[in-house]
This record gives structure tokens, sequence and C-alpha cells, in this order.
């Protein structure tokens, strides 16, 4: 591949090149001058005559041919360079070479190429300073000349990193992996293409893994988003699964991100999880502990769904006999682990900050008191011949059971339960993974016990509803500047960022696992519904059925809430369509189901300003459908109203 060629050759490519050859016809008659340089750089052959001749025939350009010429030259260049590793000697002979390529496109392929084949070798100063004053050279550059760059320019390589960092924050599947509160989608989410562009970018270089975390913690102090969290964890491991020993060893937090990733993936806090964390913990030199990085990797939400639900695991063991129990001690730990996440933001900030202590409040009041209503649960399960080891045997629910009902043995939350809600997160997610487990056992008794206390605790942690009422002008207005007439979401306090995105995860997770309970749950709730509507009420807000009074509220602070309640009435369509195809009987009154579900839908849609104007064509619309397919028409109608917050929710 190495040509002959002096130190003095001049390559006639680039601005130098056009020179040479302007003064070369210039000196001499152009036919003539093109017959010698053919001449003396052996480009005279016999056959190209006949050969241009042909292709002149066939109406080719001389520009064309050579074009395709040169792109057969550089793809065998290419295919040579690309072959064996050259002695380093001769690799930067070439690239001395070579290196006048880089400022004509179409060649500068070969001198990257060169570069990129043997990343370990350093990249000469000429050339790297060539690189880094040149963008778009920079940008053709392959990401393994690029980390060599990134090595001793750090802000280059925030400019790189910062923006793939904040892609995977913000990646709308990742979001959705990440609230779901019994995590499925391990193997997804660590072969994410987002996850995979940030670890390609760092390969094997620990000063870019270590600059990638500072990133990762600055940008946490800034957002509180704890997507953050589930990237340091995720990055960790990454160096793992690459058996990037340097990095790996180099990790103060690697040993406790692989036991937690073994518990993520087992979707349990289990024994050997917990005894793998207090090894870590008892190991590590204490006086020089990065309890920041160990908070960032805490505030994990598949991490602190994992701390909830071991937590509630033991309550469940300690509810039997709460007073003589050897457990108690046992809540300790994974406590500590929720509000060492919790508290990320002050341990990142100051290497000085104390472990964050849990609120005495949840451990000496609420927990006595939901372990009341587990009990409750449990005595629930066993007369119906629930597992407390499986969830494989689900009850059957009667889809005429009341979903409102009375509070069940009296039991019901205390003020001051309402209190520790309203200001302790670690306590809201533990009551999260209580609930979803009683929904799981189809326990809507249970459900409907806490949520009135959710509903009312939801303006506290978000801030109060913003007012819905809009005129056909504002409407207007916001069609045009937005395309749509529904906003974004309303904004939050930074500091209540976390306890919106768990009630958000709450909120999804509860839908989820009501679905997956089939039509009962939803015919169930259609007939509580239609028995308040029934006795008089005609309006939404007058319906007391708990989740209704909830997802309603829920839907005017949150856009999660306004996009679960669509999901929830399409289940609801889902099952009354289900009912007019078969003629079954389970929705006792399907005209009032029908009603509901069209009037909920017209009230979720006035949460985000739904223009008014085609509301008489679209309701005429809708009640010639009702009758005939329910599914058309609910979709009919939901797509127009909410469209495109809501469409893409649809499966029906």
């Amino acid at each position: 591949m190495e040509p002959s060629h002096s130190a003095e050759t001049q390559y006639l490519i680039g601005s130098a090149g056009k020179e040479s050859i302007k003064r070369l016809m210039g000196v001499k008659r152009p036919q003539l001058a093109i017959k010698e340089f053919g001449e003396q750089n052996t480009l005279d052959i016999p056959a190209a005559k006949t050969i241009y001749g042909l292709l002149d025939s066939l109406g080719h350009t001389r520009w064309s041919i050579h074009s395709a010429v040169l792109d057969s030259v550089v793809a065998a260049a290419l295919k040579q360079i690309q072959g064996a590793p050259l002695p380093p000697d001769r690799h930067f002979a070439l690239l001395a070479q070579l290196r006048p390529c880089l400022w004509t496109p179409r060649l500068r392929d070969l001198p990257l190429a060169l570069l990129a084949k043997q990343p370990q070798l350093p990249i000469p100063l000429d050339i790297r300073d060539a690189i880094f004053k040149a963008p778009d050279l920079y940008n053709a550059c392959d990401v393994a000349i690029k980390r060599q760059l990134w090595l001793s320019d750090a802000s280059l390589f925030k400019a790189h990193m910062m923006p793939l960092i904040r892609q995977y924050v913000s990646n709308s599947e990742l979001v959705e992996m990440s609230r779901e509160m019994f995590c499925e989608y391990a193997k997804a989410r660590r072969e994410h293409p987002a996850l995979a562009a940030i670890a390609n970018s760092i390969d094997s270089e620990l000063q870019l893994y270590m600059q990638t975390l500072g990133m990762a913690r600055e940008l946490f102090l800034e957002t509180f988003d704890t997507a953050l969290g589930t990237l340091r964890l995720d990055l960790a491991m990454a160096m793992h699964d690459n058996n990037f020993t340097e990095v790996v060893n180099n990790d103060v937090c690697y040993r406790l991100a692989w036991s937690l990733d073994v518990c993520i993936n087992k979707r349990m806090m289990d024994d050997s999880g917990v005894k793998d964390m207090e090894g870590y913990f008892d190991d590590i030199d204490s006086e020089n502990t990065p309890y920041g990085d160990i908070a960032l990797m805490m505030s994990n939400p598949y991490v602190r769904h994992l701390q909830a639900q071991l937590i509630l695991a033991i309550l469940e063991e300690i509810a039997p006999n709460a007073e003589f129990s050897a457990r108690q001690a046992d809540l300790k730990q994974p406590m500590t682990m929720m509000s060492m996440g919790l508290s990320a933001h002050t341990l990142i900030l100051s290497d000085d900050a104390p472990i964050p202590i849990p609120d005495r409040r949840v451990t000496r009041t609420f927990f006595p008191d939901i372990l009341r209503f587990i009990k409750t649960a449990q005595a629930r399960d066993r007369l119906l011949g629930i597992s407390a080891l499986t969830s494989s045997k689900r009850p059957r629910l009667d889809p005429e059971s009341p979903v409102v009902g009375a509070v069940e043995g009296g039991l019901e939350p205390t003020p001051e339960d309402l209190d520790i809600l309203a200001s302790s997160e670690l306590a809201r997610q533990v009551l999260y993974a209580f609930l979803l487990k009683r929904v799981d056992n189809m326990d809507l008794g249970m459900l409907n016990l806490w949520l009135p206390a959710l509903t009312q605790a939801l303006p506290s942690l978000l801030g109060p509803a913003a007012d819905d009422s809009k005129t056909e002008a504002e409407v207007a207005r916001l069609r045009a500047s937005t395309g749509t007439a529904n906003p974004e979401p309303k904004p939050i306090q930074m500091s209540a960022t976390i306890a919106a995105f768990e009630f958000d995860a709450f909120l999804q997770s509860l839908i989820t696992h009501r679905k997956k309970a089939g039509f009962a749950v939803a015919a169930a709730m259609l007939n509580s519904v239609d028995q308040e509507l029934g006795q008089g009420g005609c309006k939404i807000d007058a319906i007391q059925t708990p989740l209704i009074k909830f997802l309603d509220q829920a839907g005017r602070l949150r856009h999660c809430g306004h996009e679960q309640t669509i999901v929830f009435l399409a289940d609801c369509a889902h099952a009354l369509s289900a009912e007019y195809s078969s003629g079954g009987s389970s929705i006792k009154k399907k005209e009032s189901a029908v009603y509901f579900i069209f009037t909920m839908a017209e009230h979720a849609a006035a949460h985000y300003a739904v223009d008014p104007a085609g509301m008489a064509s679209l309701k005429s619309k809708y009640e010639r459908l009702a009758a005939v397919s329910p599914r058309q028409a609910f979709n009919y109608r939901i797509c127009k109203a909410n469209c495109p917050n809501a469409a893409k929710f649809l499966t029906i």
C-alpha cells in the first residue's frame, strides 16, 4: 500500500492541486499538457481511447467516468487499509502521505480509515490540530478517532456527551419502562440504543467514563431527574458486560451496581441481595465513600421500587404478630437506602452531608397504621384461598360487586396518615406498592379506602389544578402557536420532581395492573357508575367512585393522568363492545355505560382545551354509531377530541 514517492512529491488534490493544474494548462496547449501528464504518471493506457469512445456513445460524460474511476480507486485503497495492521513506522509514514487528502471530501475517508484502524496509536499533532479546526472534518471522524481527541479536550467531549445523556433521560420508551413499578423491561432497558450510544462513546476509556459520571451528577443537580440514577447503574453494568476491567475496578460503586442489577433482573430484593448490599457498605472506606454517587444510583426508580416492595414484604411478615416480630429491625436498611436515593441532590452537593435518617413518623405512626390494613388484606386473601407466595391464583371479581361501598371493618386512613402521606415520599411509595399488590389480587375495596386520601394529597404535592376554562379565541391561539389545542403539561416545582414522577408511575402501574385483570374490573366500574347515575347524578364531578375521582383529579394536574384516563376509557369501551358483540349481561345498562364513556372522555378532553366548535356534530356522529359499534364510536370520539395526546394510546 505504501507509495514510493519522495517527500517532495506534490499531489494534485485540493486547492493546491487545482492551482498546479491551472499553471500546467497555462504554460502549454491543453491537449499537449494532458498527454505529457499522462505519460509522466503512467496514465497513457492504449485501450483508454476505445473505452472512452464506447462510453461516450452510451451517453456518459467524462466527469461521470472519472468520478466512477475515482470511487473505484478509493474503494480499493480502503480495502487495503482495512487489511492487516501496519507496524507503527509504516503507519505514520503512510499517514503523512495521506494527510493532504483530509481536505478533499471524496478522499478524506482514506486517512480517517487509517486513523480509526489503529486507535491505540497516537494521532500526530498536525493532524489533530487540523481536525480540531475543521468542524466538518471532526464530524466525519469515526468515534474511535473522536475518542482520542476527547481525551485531550474535556469541553469537546462534553459537547458530544451531554446531548446523548439528555436524549437518554427524555427517551419516551425508557420513561414508560421506568414508570412500571413491577419492572418487566430489564433486557429492553439494558439493550436500548440510547444507552448503547453513551457506552460506545466511552468504550474502555476510564477518563471518559469518570467525566460522563460527572456530567450525570451535574445534570441531576439541574433537573432532579431520577433517570440519571438509572443511567449511573446501567452504565456501570455496560462496562461489566463489555469486560472493561480497568473501568470496573476503578468504579467504587460497581459492586453495589452489580448487586442491585441482580435484584432488578429478578424483580425482587431477596435476602441474598440485602446481604450483598450490607457487605458492600461494611467493606468500603467510610471516610472516603462517594455517598453522592451511591445516592444517585439509589435514586434510580427501579431501585426505589424494589426497596419499597422489600419494606412492604417485611411489613407483611410483621403483620400477623406485630408486637413480637423480630423483623422490625430489618426495616432500617431498605428505609435508609430509599432515603439516600430521595436525598441524592443534597448528598451530591456536599461531601459532608450526613446520611439521611428516615422520618420517624413513618416508622412510629404510618407503618403501625398500615399494618392494620395489611392484616385485613391477609385475612381476605386467606378467605379466598390466595397464597402469599404466589399471585398465580387470581380471584374472580363479580361484575355486579360495588366498587364504592362502605369502609370495611371501620378501617380508614387517619388524619395523621394523610399528613404523613403529604410530606413523605417514602411512605407514599410503600403505599403505592401495597395498593398495586391489592389490585393484583382483585381487592378493589382496599384500593377504594386509600384513593380518596391520595386524591386529597395531590394538590399539596403537585400544586393546584390550572383553570380549565378557555374561550374559543384562546383555543384558536393555542392551535395557531402549537398546532394543537392541548398545552404543555403544567410545570411543577423542581423539588416535587420525584413526587410527580412516582405519582405518574403509580398511576400507570395501576391502570396496567387493572387491565391485566380483564373485563371484569371494567364491567364492575361501569355498573358502579350506573348505580350513581341512576341516583340522579348527571355530571362526572358528582360521581363518587374513587378511581373515577382519582383519574379526574390526576387528569387536571398531570399529563400522564390524562393519558391513563384515556387508556382506562379505552378498556371500558372494549369491554362494552365485547358485551354488545356477545349479547352478554355483565354490564347491566349498556346505554348508561355508553353515556359515561362519552361524558368522561369529554370531561378529560376539557382539561386540554378541546375546541368546542365541533362538539355538536361529534355527539351526533357518536349517537348514530353507538348502537351499531361502540368501539368505532369511541375511537372516533377520542381521536377527534384529544388528538394528538390520546389517539396513540388507543388499542381497541
